[in-house]
């Protein structure tokens, strides 16, 4: 149900999705959708959290791999150009760079998700790189994730899998240097 409603929120944006649009998405009535989730602010932010989850385990497994660090990052924006070019009716990006960043503006809960979610790519990032043994893990961490967010832009815009392939390409090479 969650992932489904983090769908239509990805798609849509937060202003964009209607309670209709969740029931559809989810297949719970009003009350169920009510119940579950409390209201659709409530929901979204739920997905909010679902994604920082996500993209936090999916960085430590990264890290645990031990790849070498070239490897590393192509595995990295690999498995991010599959996902923003994903969506229920084309590619989506990411919801956090791609809606939550629209919403952070008036709303502080929503803000400060999205600022802990931008922490958690560098933190991550630069740990990754760190353990690699990048002696600029800190400031390559950084570009890598203004990449990823880029990336997702991009992706909306209707770019090719061969263009946001390249602009990662031109990361990788730039870091791993």
């Amino acid at each position: 149900m969650l992932g489904a409603a983090t769908e239509r929120f990805r798609t849509r944006g937060y202003a964009g999705t209607s309670l209709d649009d969740l029931v559809d998405a989810t297949g719970l009535q009003r009350p169920s959708l009510y119940a579950a989730f409390g209201d659709k602010r409530a929901l979204y932010l739920a997905s909010l959290d679902r994604t920082i989850d996500r993209a936090g385990r999916a960085l430590d497994q990264l890290i645990e791999a031990d790849l070498p660090l070239e490897q590393s990052l192509k595995v990295m924006f690999r498995a991010v150009i599959d996902g923003f070019l994903t969506g229920e009716t084309g590619p989506s990006g990411c919801i956090m760079v791609s809606t939550s960043a629209t919403s952070a503006v008036d709303d502080a809960e929503i803000r400060a998700r999205l600022a802990a979610f931008v922490e958690l790519e560098d933190g991550k990032i630069e740990q990754l790189l760190a353990a690699r043994g990048d002696p600029r893990a800190a400031a390559h961490a950084r570009v890598a994730t203004s990449v990823i967010h880029s990336l997702s832009v991009r992706a909306r815009a209707g770019a090719t899998r061969e263009e946001l392939e390249t602009l990662a390409a031109d990361c990788v090479a730039l870091i791993s240097r």
